[in-house]
C-alpha cells in the first residue's frame, strides 16, 4: 500500500509542477506579446535629456513641424512637461535652452532655431539646443 500512495504523491507533484511551468510560460508569453507603454518609453526619452539642460527653470519646447496639434505631438508635450520636472517647459523659443522634438526640423531650415546652436542630439531624434547670446 505505501508504494501506491508514494505513486499517487509523485503523480500529484508532478502534475502540479507541470501546470505552474505551463502558467508561467504563458504569462511570460502574453507579457512579451504586450505592446510597451508608449508614455513610459517617451518618459524615458526626455529623461536622457536632463543632463544637457538646466537643474530648473524654464526650457523652450518646439512641436513637430509635421503633425503639430495632433494627439502624439500633444502626447509628447506633456510627457516633456511630466519628466523634465522641476523644470518648466514652455511650448514656445526664446529661454535660453530649447528642446526639438523629433520631426520638427523644417525643410530648408528652421528660422525659429536662429540664435541657437546645437548641443545635443539623441537616438531618438530630439535636441537640445542653447541661445548663443543670453
Amino acid at each position: 500500500m505505501p508504494l501506491v500512495r508514494d505513486w499517487w504523491r509523485s503523480a500529484i507533484g508532478a502534475a502540479l509542477l507541470v501546470w505552474s511551468l505551463l502558467a508561467a510560460v504563458s504569462t511570460v508569453r502574453d507579457g512579451l506579446a504586450r505592446d510597451a507603454d508608449p508614455v513610459a518609453a517617451l518618459e524615458a526619452e526626455f529623461r536622457a535629456l536632463v543632463f544637457d539642460l538646466p537643474a530648473s527653470g524654464l526650457v523652450g519646447y518646439l512641436e513637430p513641424y509635421s503633425g503639430a496639434g495632433t494627439d502624439a505631438a500633444i502626447q509628447m508635450h506633456y510627457v516633456a512637461q511630466y519628466a523634465l520636472v522641476p523644470r518648466v517647459v514652455v511650448g514656445r523659443a526664446g529661454p535660453e535652452f530649447l528642446i526639438v522634438a523629433r520631426g520638427t526640423d523644417r525643410p530648408g531650415g528652421d528660422s525659429r532655431l536662429d540664435g541657437y546652436h546645437q548641443v545635443a542630439f539623441f537616438p531618438s531624434g530630439h535636441g537640445v539646443y542653447r541661445r548663443l547670446v543670453p
